[in-house]
Protein backbone atom coordinates (compact mmCIF):
# COMPACT_ATOMS: atom_id res chain seq x y z
CA UNK A 1 0.00 0.00 0.00
CA UNK A 2 2.38 2.65 -1.34
CA UNK A 3 2.22 6.28 0.18
CA UNK A 4 -0.06 5.39 3.08
CA UNK A 5 -1.00 8.00 5.83
CA UNK A 6 -1.71 8.13 9.15
CA UNK A 7 -3.41 11.18 9.21
CA UNK A 8 -4.22 13.94 6.82
CA UNK A 9 -1.21 15.80 7.06
CA UNK A 10 -2.09 18.50 4.77
CA UNK A 11 -5.59 19.22 6.93
CA UNK A 12 -3.69 19.05 10.23
CA UNK A 13 -1.16 21.73 8.71
CA UNK A 14 -4.46 23.81 7.70
CA UNK A 15 -5.63 23.39 11.43
CA UNK A 16 -2.16 24.85 12.68
CA UNK A 17 -2.68 27.68 10.68
CA UNK A 18 -6.03 28.42 12.16
CA UNK A 19 -4.50 28.58 15.31
CA UNK A 20 -1.54 30.42 14.84
CA UNK A 21 -4.44 32.81 12.97
CA UNK A 22 -6.49 32.88 15.96
CA UNK A 23 -3.83 33.30 17.89
CA UNK A 24 -2.85 36.94 16.08
CA UNK A 25 -6.24 37.86 16.09
CA UNK A 26 -6.44 37.53 20.17
CA UNK A 27 -3.00 39.37 20.01
CA UNK A 28 -4.36 42.38 17.73
CA UNK A 29 -7.72 42.25 19.80
CA UNK A 30 -6.08 42.91 22.94
CA UNK A 31 -3.24 45.25 21.65
CA UNK A 32 -5.97 47.47 20.02
CA UNK A 33 -8.01 47.45 23.45
CA UNK A 34 -5.23 48.46 25.13
CA UNK A 35 -4.55 51.15 23.64
CA UNK A 36 -8.17 52.58 23.63
CA UNK A 37 -7.69 52.02 27.43
CA UNK A 38 -4.71 54.36 27.54
CA UNK A 39 -5.76 57.28 25.53
CA UNK A 40 -8.70 57.99 27.38
CA UNK A 41 -7.79 61.06 29.60
CA UNK A 42 -9.91 59.93 32.59
CA UNK A 43 -8.89 60.31 36.06
CA UNK A 44 -10.19 59.79 39.36
CA UNK A 45 -10.97 56.48 41.52
CA UNK A 46 -13.36 54.87 39.07
CA UNK A 47 -10.56 55.21 36.22
CA UNK A 48 -8.24 53.39 38.62
CA UNK A 49 -10.45 50.95 39.12
CA UNK A 50 -11.18 50.55 35.48
CA UNK A 51 -7.83 50.59 34.13
CA UNK A 52 -6.72 47.76 37.13
CA UNK A 53 -9.62 45.57 36.04
CA UNK A 54 -8.75 45.88 32.60
CA UNK A 55 -4.99 44.77 33.50
CA UNK A 56 -6.08 41.64 35.14
CA UNK A 57 -8.56 40.93 32.12
CA UNK A 58 -5.55 41.20 29.71
CA UNK A 59 -2.98 39.08 31.64
CA UNK A 60 -5.71 36.50 32.01
CA UNK A 61 -6.19 36.67 27.66
CA UNK A 62 -2.70 36.56 27.23
CA UNK A 63 -1.76 32.98 28.13
CA UNK A 64 -4.12 31.73 26.08
CA UNK A 65 -2.47 32.78 22.87
CA UNK A 66 0.86 30.98 23.78
CA UNK A 67 -1.24 28.29 24.10
CA UNK A 68 -2.53 28.36 21.11
CA UNK A 69 0.71 28.63 18.84
CA UNK A 70 2.02 25.95 20.93
CA UNK A 71 -0.38 23.93 20.21
CA UNK A 72 -0.21 25.06 16.27
CA UNK A 73 3.40 23.86 16.69
CA UNK A 74 3.13 20.47 17.93
CA UNK A 75 0.62 19.54 15.24
CA UNK A 76 3.08 21.11 12.68
CA UNK A 77 5.41 18.53 14.14
CA UNK A 78 3.56 15.50 14.43
CA UNK A 79 1.97 16.32 10.54
CA UNK A 80 5.90 16.15 9.80
CA UNK A 81 6.38 12.95 11.35
CA UNK A 82 3.60 11.20 9.72
CA UNK A 83 4.61 12.29 6.54
CA UNK A 84 7.54 10.53 7.25
CA UNK A 85 6.35 7.56 8.50
CA UNK A 86 3.66 6.96 5.63
CA UNK A 87 6.58 7.47 3.22
CA UNK A 88 8.65 4.56 4.32
CA UNK A 89 6.23 2.07 5.90
CA UNK A 90 4.29 0.02 3.06
CA UNK A 91 3.13 -3.30 5.01
CA UNK A 92 -0.07 -3.62 6.91
CA UNK A 93 -2.27 -2.22 9.79
CA UNK A 94 -3.66 1.13 7.45
CA UNK A 95 -6.78 0.21 8.95
CA UNK A 96 -6.07 0.94 12.30
CA UNK A 97 -3.56 4.37 11.53
CA UNK A 98 -6.59 5.17 9.09
CA UNK A 99 -8.88 4.94 11.82
CA UNK A 100 -6.44 6.64 14.21
CA UNK A 101 -5.88 9.55 12.08
CA UNK A 102 -9.25 9.92 11.26
CA UNK A 103 -10.30 10.48 15.08
CA UNK A 104 -6.68 13.03 15.37
CA UNK A 105 -8.17 14.46 12.48
CA UNK A 106 -11.70 15.26 14.28
CA UNK A 107 -10.00 15.98 17.50
CA UNK A 108 -8.42 18.72 15.63
CA UNK A 109 -11.31 20.25 13.97
CA UNK A 110 -13.39 20.42 17.36
CA UNK A 111 -10.19 21.68 18.74
CA UNK A 112 -10.13 24.51 16.07
CA UNK A 113 -13.54 25.45 16.52
CA UNK A 114 -13.39 25.33 20.38
CA UNK A 115 -10.21 27.71 19.83
CA UNK A 116 -12.45 30.24 17.89
CA UNK A 117 -15.34 30.24 19.75
CA UNK A 118 -13.39 31.23 22.63
CA UNK A 119 -11.82 34.11 20.89
CA UNK A 120 -14.73 35.10 19.35
CA UNK A 121 -16.29 35.49 22.95
CA UNK A 122 -13.40 36.87 24.60
CA UNK A 123 -12.89 39.33 21.67
CA UNK A 124 -17.19 40.28 21.97
CA UNK A 125 -16.68 40.92 25.71
CA UNK A 126 -13.25 42.97 25.41
CA UNK A 127 -15.49 45.25 22.86
CA UNK A 128 -18.39 45.55 24.94
CA UNK A 129 -16.34 46.33 27.92
CA UNK A 130 -14.63 49.12 25.43
CA UNK A 131 -17.89 50.30 24.58
CA UNK A 132 -19.58 50.72 28.45
CA UNK A 133 -16.20 52.75 29.11
CA UNK A 134 -16.58 54.79 25.84
CA UNK A 135 -20.46 55.44 26.93
CA UNK A 136 -19.44 56.22 30.33
CA UNK A 137 -16.72 58.68 29.37
CA UNK A 138 -18.73 60.37 26.88
CA UNK A 139 -21.62 60.97 29.33
CA UNK A 140 -19.45 62.23 31.99
CA UNK A 141 -17.94 64.80 29.65
CA UNK A 142 -21.07 65.63 29.01
CA UNK A 143 -22.03 66.39 32.34
CA UNK A 144 -18.64 68.36 32.56
CA UNK A 145 -19.69 70.38 29.47
CA UNK A 146 -23.57 71.08 31.13
CA UNK A 147 -22.39 72.22 34.59
CA UNK A 148 -19.67 74.54 32.89
CA UNK A 149 -22.15 76.00 30.67
CA UNK A 150 -24.69 76.72 33.85
CA UNK A 151 -21.80 78.38 35.94
CA UNK A 152 -20.94 80.80 32.78
CA UNK A 153 -24.41 81.41 32.49
CA UNK A 154 -24.74 82.61 35.96
CA UNK A 155 -21.71 84.79 35.91
CA UNK A 156 -23.27 86.00 33.24
CA UNK A 157 -26.34 86.96 34.87
CA UNK A 158 -24.83 87.48 38.45
CA UNK A 159 -22.38 89.91 37.03
CA UNK A 160 -25.01 92.27 35.60
CA UNK A 161 -26.95 92.49 38.40
CA UNK A 162 -23.71 93.22 40.66
CA UNK A 163 -22.53 95.88 37.80
CA UNK A 164 -26.45 97.39 37.84
CA UNK A 165 -25.82 97.78 41.89
CA UNK A 166 -22.23 99.52 41.57
CA UNK A 167 -23.60 101.54 39.20
CA UNK A 168 -26.88 102.99 41.49
CA UNK A 169 -23.66 103.62 43.91
CA UNK A 170 -21.55 105.38 41.11
CA UNK A 171 -24.40 107.61 39.85
CA UNK A 172 -26.36 107.85 42.76
CA UNK A 173 -29.68 106.64 40.93
CA UNK A 174 -31.56 103.47 41.89
CA UNK A 175 -30.92 100.90 39.69
CA UNK A 176 -33.64 100.44 37.07
CA UNK A 177 -36.40 98.70 38.33
CA UNK A 178 -37.25 96.57 35.50
CA UNK A 179 -33.40 95.54 34.83
CA UNK A 180 -33.18 94.96 38.62
CA UNK A 181 -36.39 92.78 38.84
CA UNK A 182 -35.63 90.56 35.65
CA UNK A 183 -32.09 90.36 36.66
CA UNK A 184 -32.82 89.15 40.25
CA UNK A 185 -35.25 86.52 38.57
CA UNK A 186 -32.42 85.62 36.50
CA UNK A 187 -29.70 85.01 38.43
CA UNK A 188 -32.15 83.00 41.11
CA UNK A 189 -33.45 80.71 37.97
CA UNK A 190 -29.22 80.08 36.95
CA UNK A 191 -28.66 79.10 40.36
CA UNK A 192 -31.45 76.07 40.03
CA UNK A 193 -30.52 75.06 36.87
CA UNK A 194 -26.72 74.68 38.26
CA UNK A 195 -27.65 73.03 40.98
CA UNK A 196 -30.39 70.43 40.24
CA UNK A 197 -28.35 69.64 37.13
CA UNK A 198 -24.97 68.74 39.43
CA UNK A 199 -27.34 66.53 41.60
CA UNK A 200 -29.32 64.81 38.85
CA UNK A 201 -27.62 65.02 35.65
CA UNK A 202 -30.36 66.87 34.00
CA UNK A 203 -30.65 69.99 32.83
CA UNK A 204 -33.94 72.38 33.71
CA UNK A 205 -32.98 75.22 30.97
CA UNK A 206 -34.98 77.17 33.46
CA UNK A 207 -34.66 80.71 31.89
CA UNK A 208 -31.67 79.62 30.34
CA UNK A 209 -30.87 82.03 27.69
CA UNK A 210 -28.03 80.51 25.94
CA UNK A 211 -26.58 81.70 22.49
CA UNK A 212 -28.86 82.75 19.75
CA UNK A 213 -28.05 82.09 15.95
CA UNK A 214 -30.35 81.91 12.51
CA UNK A 215 -30.21 80.08 9.40
CA UNK A 216 -29.05 81.51 6.17
CA UNK A 217 -32.43 83.87 5.03
CA UNK A 218 -34.81 82.88 1.78
CA UNK A 219 -36.60 84.48 -0.36
CA UNK A 220 -40.03 84.52 0.35
CA UNK A 221 -42.33 83.52 -2.51
CA UNK A 222 -44.02 85.46 -5.26
CA UNK A 223 -47.52 83.65 -3.86
CA UNK A 224 -46.73 84.56 -0.24
CA UNK A 225 -49.16 86.97 0.66
CA UNK A 226 -48.11 87.57 4.38
CA UNK A 227 -45.84 90.50 3.68
CA UNK A 228 -46.53 93.77 1.68
CA UNK A 229 -44.81 96.51 0.00
CA UNK A 230 -43.69 99.08 3.02
CA UNK A 231 -46.22 102.04 1.68
CA UNK A 232 -46.68 103.28 4.98
CA UNK A 233 -45.80 103.06 8.81
CA UNK A 234 -48.51 100.82 9.46
CA UNK A 235 -47.66 98.76 6.30
CA UNK A 236 -44.48 98.04 7.90
CA UNK A 237 -45.58 97.17 11.44
CA UNK A 238 -48.20 94.46 9.68
CA UNK A 239 -44.79 93.13 8.43
CA UNK A 240 -43.81 92.19 11.72
CA UNK A 241 -46.90 91.04 12.81
CA UNK A 242 -46.93 88.72 9.61
CA UNK A 243 -43.49 87.54 11.15
CA UNK A 244 -45.07 85.64 14.17
CA UNK A 245 -45.03 82.08 13.35
CA UNK A 246 -44.44 78.39 15.51
CA UNK A 247 -44.06 78.88 18.66
CA UNK A 248 -41.54 76.10 18.44
CA UNK A 249 -38.99 78.21 16.17
CA UNK A 250 -38.35 81.72 15.93
CA UNK A 251 -38.41 83.71 12.74
CA UNK A 252 -38.10 87.12 11.64
CA UNK A 253 -38.94 89.01 7.97
CA UNK A 254 -36.54 91.15 6.56
CA UNK A 255 -37.48 93.31 3.20
CA UNK A 256 -35.01 94.80 1.06
CA UNK A 257 -36.39 98.46 -0.80
CA UNK A 258 -34.57 99.51 -3.87
CA UNK A 259 -32.88 98.00 -7.08
CA UNK A 260 -29.26 97.06 -6.68
CA UNK A 261 -27.95 98.95 -4.60
CA UNK A 262 -30.88 98.99 -2.41
CA UNK A 263 -32.24 102.06 -1.08
CA UNK A 264 -32.78 100.60 2.50
CA UNK A 265 -33.48 97.55 4.28
CA UNK A 266 -36.43 97.03 6.92
CA UNK A 267 -35.77 94.01 9.70
CA UNK A 268 -38.84 92.90 11.15
CA UNK A 269 -38.97 91.00 14.53
CA UNK A 270 -42.37 90.10 16.51
CA UNK A 271 -42.89 89.36 20.23
CA UNK A 272 -42.65 87.04 22.92
CA UNK A 273 -44.54 83.73 21.20
CA UNK A 274 -43.51 80.75 23.83
CA UNK A 275 -44.00 81.72 27.52
CA UNK A 276 -42.95 79.02 28.67
CA UNK A 277 -40.05 79.51 31.71
CA UNK A 278 -38.32 76.31 30.03
CA UNK A 279 -36.31 77.93 27.25
CA UNK A 280 -36.07 76.03 24.38
CA UNK A 281 -34.86 76.37 20.58
CA UNK A 282 -36.98 79.55 19.86
CA UNK A 283 -34.94 82.88 21.16
CA UNK A 284 -38.01 84.76 21.53
CA UNK A 285 -39.52 83.36 24.16
CA UNK A 286 -40.35 84.23 27.70
CA UNK A 287 -36.25 83.57 29.02
CA UNK A 288 -35.28 86.14 26.07
CA UNK A 289 -38.07 88.52 27.43
CA UNK A 290 -36.33 87.99 31.27
CA UNK A 291 -32.63 88.33 29.54
CA UNK A 292 -33.64 91.26 27.14
CA UNK A 293 -34.93 93.31 30.26
CA UNK A 294 -32.40 92.14 32.42
CA UNK A 295 -29.19 94.46 33.64
CA UNK A 296 -27.40 93.09 30.19
CA UNK A 297 -29.78 94.97 27.91
CA UNK A 298 -29.34 91.61 25.47
CA UNK A 299 -30.72 88.34 24.36
CA UNK A 300 -30.12 84.95 22.54
CA UNK A 301 -32.96 86.53 20.44
CA UNK A 302 -30.59 90.38 20.17
CA UNK A 303 -27.86 87.92 19.10
CA UNK A 304 -29.57 85.64 16.68
CA UNK A 305 -31.39 88.39 14.72
CA UNK A 306 -28.19 90.20 14.29
CA UNK A 307 -27.04 86.84 12.89
CA UNK A 308 -29.45 86.46 10.42
CA UNK A 309 -28.76 90.53 9.14
CA UNK A 310 -25.32 89.77 8.66
CA UNK A 311 -25.81 86.73 6.29
CA UNK A 312 -28.78 88.69 4.59
CA UNK A 313 -25.77 90.94 3.16
CA UNK A 314 -23.51 88.59 2.99
CA UNK A 315 -25.58 86.42 0.93
CA UNK A 316 -26.85 89.94 -1.52
CA UNK A 317 -23.90 92.00 -1.61
CA UNK A 318 -25.69 94.81 0.37
CA UNK A 319 -23.46 97.58 0.95
CA UNK A 320 -22.63 97.73 4.84
CA UNK A 321 -23.75 101.52 4.21
CA UNK A 322 -27.07 101.11 3.27
CA UNK A 323 -29.70 102.51 5.84
CA UNK A 324 -31.34 99.77 8.17
CA UNK A 325 -34.62 100.25 9.69
CA UNK A 326 -35.16 98.24 13.01
CA UNK A 327 -38.88 97.08 13.79
CA UNK A 328 -40.36 95.39 16.48
CA UNK A 329 -43.30 94.49 18.46
CA UNK A 330 -43.52 94.21 22.00
CA UNK A 331 -40.38 92.09 22.49
CA UNK A 332 -39.13 92.40 18.78
CA UNK A 333 -38.96 96.08 19.43
CA UNK A 334 -36.72 95.27 22.84
CA UNK A 335 -34.51 93.06 20.66
CA UNK A 336 -34.46 96.09 17.76
CA UNK A 337 -33.75 99.01 20.28
CA UNK A 338 -30.95 96.92 21.81
CA UNK A 339 -29.65 96.29 18.56
CA UNK A 340 -29.03 100.02 18.19
CA UNK A 341 -28.15 100.93 21.51
CA UNK A 342 -25.04 97.98 20.79
CA UNK A 343 -21.79 99.68 19.40
CA UNK A 344 -20.47 96.33 17.82
CA UNK A 345 -23.43 96.17 15.72
CA UNK A 346 -23.41 99.59 15.25
CA UNK A 347 -20.39 99.67 14.00
CA UNK A 348 -21.35 97.33 11.17
CA UNK A 349 -24.36 98.76 10.38
CA UNK A 350 -25.99 101.68 9.25
CA UNK A 351 -28.97 101.98 11.28
CA UNK A 352 -30.58 105.40 10.78
CA UNK A 353 -34.51 104.12 11.97
CA UNK A 354 -35.96 101.85 14.74
CA UNK A 355 -39.85 101.96 15.69
CA UNK A 356 -41.42 99.87 18.38
CA UNK A 357 -44.60 99.27 18.99
CA UNK A 358 -46.07 97.78 22.85
CA UNK A 359 -42.31 97.04 23.53
CA UNK A 360 -40.56 98.51 27.02
CA UNK A 361 -37.83 100.16 25.80
CA UNK A 362 -37.20 103.35 27.85
CA UNK A 363 -34.05 101.73 29.44
CA UNK A 364 -32.00 101.52 25.97
CA UNK A 365 -29.20 104.04 24.93
CA UNK A 366 -29.48 104.85 21.59
CA UNK A 367 -27.70 107.03 19.65
CA UNK A 368 -29.02 110.55 19.10
CA UNK A 369 -28.95 110.44 15.47
CA UNK A 370 -30.33 107.81 15.31
CA UNK A 371 -34.48 108.30 14.46
CA UNK A 372 -36.72 106.33 17.32
CA UNK A 373 -40.54 105.86 17.28
CA UNK A 374 -42.08 104.41 20.38
CA UNK A 375 -45.92 103.90 19.47
CA UNK A 376 -47.93 102.80 22.69
CA UNK A 377 -51.66 102.57 23.30
CA UNK A 378 -52.93 104.73 26.58
CA UNK A 379 -53.76 101.13 28.77
CA UNK A 380 -50.83 98.97 26.92
CA UNK A 381 -49.17 98.26 30.86
CA UNK A 382 -46.69 96.48 28.49
CA UNK A 383 -44.44 99.21 27.35
CA UNK A 384 -44.71 100.67 31.09
CA UNK A 385 -43.40 97.71 32.38
CA UNK A 386 -39.46 99.79 32.12
CA UNK A 387 -41.32 102.65 34.64
CA UNK A 388 -40.20 104.95 31.71
CA UNK A 389 -36.10 104.41 32.39
CA UNK A 390 -36.75 106.36 35.75
CA UNK A 391 -34.94 105.02 39.04
CA UNK A 392 -35.13 106.94 42.10
CA UNK A 393 -31.94 109.02 43.27
CA UNK A 394 -29.71 107.43 46.51
CA UNK A 395 -28.20 110.74 47.00
CA UNK A 396 -30.16 113.98 46.57
CA UNK A 397 -28.66 116.59 44.60
CA UNK A 398 -25.98 114.33 42.95
CA UNK A 399 -25.83 115.49 39.29
CA UNK A 400 -24.73 111.98 37.63
CA UNK A 401 -24.33 113.39 34.25
CA UNK A 402 -20.75 113.47 34.16
CA UNK A 403 -20.25 110.15 34.99
CA UNK A 404 -22.83 108.49 33.13
CA UNK A 405 -21.24 109.64 30.32
CA UNK A 406 -18.32 107.28 30.92
CA UNK A 407 -20.24 104.51 31.90
CA UNK A 408 -19.93 100.91 29.23
CA UNK A 409 -22.99 99.96 29.71
CA UNK A 410 -25.70 102.52 31.14
CA UNK A 411 -29.89 102.32 30.10
CA UNK A 412 -30.40 106.30 30.18
CA UNK A 413 -32.63 106.56 26.73
CA UNK A 414 -32.00 108.30 23.76
CA UNK A 415 -31.81 111.97 22.70
CA UNK A 416 -33.80 111.78 19.60
CA UNK A 417 -36.91 109.66 20.91
CA UNK A 418 -40.65 110.44 20.00
CA UNK A 419 -43.18 108.47 21.91
CA UNK A 420 -46.41 108.38 20.38
CA UNK A 421 -49.27 107.24 22.75
CA UNK A 422 -52.34 106.28 20.85
CA UNK A 423 -56.55 105.66 22.07
CA UNK A 424 -57.03 102.52 23.35
CA UNK A 425 -58.58 99.48 21.39
CA UNK A 426 -60.51 98.12 23.98
CA UNK A 427 -61.63 98.92 26.88
CA UNK A 428 -58.82 99.77 29.88
CA UNK A 429 -58.88 96.41 31.61
CA UNK A 430 -58.81 94.76 28.65
CA UNK A 431 -54.74 93.95 28.44
CA UNK A 432 -55.03 91.90 25.53
CA UNK A 433 -56.77 93.95 22.92
CA UNK A 434 -54.52 97.03 24.41
CA UNK A 435 -51.28 95.00 23.64
CA UNK A 436 -52.36 92.93 20.03
CA UNK A 437 -50.16 93.59 17.42
CA UNK A 438 -52.85 94.08 14.88
CA UNK A 439 -54.55 96.45 17.23
CA UNK A 440 -51.45 98.37 16.78
CA UNK A 441 -51.14 98.01 12.70
CA UNK A 442 -54.98 99.40 12.53
CA UNK A 443 -54.54 102.04 15.30
CA UNK A 444 -51.38 103.50 13.07
CA UNK A 445 -53.26 103.29 9.85
CA UNK A 446 -56.07 105.55 11.45
CA UNK A 447 -53.62 108.04 12.62
CA UNK A 448 -51.88 108.02 9.25
CA UNK A 449 -55.26 108.83 7.93
CA UNK A 450 -55.26 112.46 9.48
CA UNK A 451 -52.72 114.62 7.95
CA UNK A 452 -52.36 116.69 10.63
CA UNK A 453 -51.68 113.55 13.23
CA UNK A 454 -48.55 112.96 14.85
CA UNK A 455 -47.38 109.98 13.20
CA UNK A 456 -48.51 111.45 9.56
CA UNK A 457 -45.97 114.28 10.78
CA UNK A 458 -43.14 112.01 11.43
CA UNK A 459 -43.71 109.79 8.34
CA UNK A 460 -42.60 113.04 6.37
CA UNK A 461 -39.20 112.84 8.07
CA UNK A 462 -36.52 112.11 5.15
CA UNK A 463 -34.93 109.84 7.29
CA UNK A 464 -37.74 107.29 6.39
CA UNK A 465 -37.88 108.02 2.40
CA UNK A 466 -35.19 105.18 1.63
CA UNK A 467 -38.03 102.65 3.30
CA UNK A 468 -41.15 103.43 1.89
CA UNK A 469 -42.94 102.65 -1.34
CA UNK A 470 -46.13 101.72 -2.69
CA UNK A 471 -44.45 99.16 -5.81
CA UNK A 472 -44.40 95.39 -4.77
CA UNK A 473 -41.94 94.98 -7.31
CA UNK A 474 -39.22 97.70 -5.91
CA UNK A 475 -39.67 94.63 -2.91
CA UNK A 476 -38.21 91.63 -1.76
CA UNK A 477 -39.08 90.47 1.50
CA UNK A 478 -36.76 87.54 3.13
CA UNK A 479 -37.59 85.23 6.13
CA UNK A 480 -34.37 83.65 8.36
CA UNK A 481 -35.31 81.15 11.25
CA UNK A 482 -33.90 81.86 14.70
CA UNK A 483 -32.46 79.62 17.10
CA UNK A 484 -31.07 79.03 20.35
CA UNK A 485 -28.37 76.86 21.86
CA UNK A 486 -27.91 76.52 25.52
Amino acid sequence: MSGFLGMDTDAARGHADQLVAASGRLGDLLDDLDATVGAVDWQGPDADSFREHWGSTRQTAVPLGDELRAAAQALGAQADEQDQVSSGDDDGGGGFLDWLGDVGSGFLDWLGDVGSTVIDAIGDGLSWIGDRAGEFWNGFVDYLGTAWGNIQELWRSASGLVWNTLEAIVTGDWPRLISTLAGVVDVAADVVNTAFHLLTGYDLHLFDDGTGYADHPVPVADGDGRFGAPANLAEIMDNSVASYGPKDTGEISMSVVGGDPPTGVIVNIPGTEPWSPFAGDNPLDLSGNVAQAGPNGWSAGSQATGDAIRQLYADNNIPPGTPLMLNGHSQGGMVATSLAANPDFMSEFNVTNVMTFGSPVDNYAVPSDVHVINIQHAADLVPRLDAEGQGLQLVPGLDPSGIREGLANHNFGSGNTTTVTLPNRGPIWDLGANHDGGGYVQSVSDQLAIPTSQLAELQRDPSLIPFLTSDDTQVQHYTAELHREN
